[in-house]
């Protein structure tokens, strides 16, 4: 059944190495440059779809496997996203807004990260957004978001630490 189903999603083409490729953790392309308007419209969109896995939890404990595999899936879908992107203050500036999106699913939406899959996802979010500037200091400018900014757990205050010094 898998397999019948690739090859419809593929329409009967074989699968690229790129698409063989399996991302868990998002890292930095090290790749400088802008998206496109089309290429960022479209990477809205996608964060948008991969952000309907992480969803608030109200089952049983029955299916609390079902609901973790589903976080993991909306944070390997991220990850693939991340991973792709140039290096530039627009993309920082879209993984800032993407970490405070997270970051208020997880205070607010009834998400239970209790196994910590997407509070690790944001950490390591956060080392690659300290890679960019690295690569880019000019990425640091996208930092200034943080500062004021409530969230519910401590993993901006690197990135607020570079933003002031």
């Amino acid at each position: 059944m898998v397999a019948v189903f690739i090859y419809v999603v593929t329409g009967g083409k074989k699968l690229s190495k790129e698409d063989k490729k399996l991302i868990f953790r998002p890292v930095c392309s090290g790749r400088l440059g802008e998206l496109s308007k089309t290429e960022l419209a479209e990477t809205k969109k996608a964060i948008a779809s991969a952000m309907r896995y992480i969803k608030a939890y109200s089952g049983s404990s029955w299916i609390w496997f079902v609901y973790q595999d589903s976080l993991a899936e909306g944070c390997a879908r991220l990850a693939k996203l991340v991973s792709d992107f140039p290096v530039s203050e627009s993309t920082a500036k879209l993984l800032i807004d993407l970490l405070l999106r997270l970051d208020k699913k997880l205070c607010t939406s009834g998400v239970d990260d209790s196994d910590g899959t997407v509070g690790g996802f944001i950490e390591e979010v956060v080392l690659i957004l300290q890679e960019y500037v690295k690569l880019d200091v000019r990425c640091i400018k996208a930092f200034k978001k943080l500062c004021g900014q409530e969230v519910c757990f401590s993993w901006k205050e690197p990135l607020v630490k570079m933003f002031d010094e």
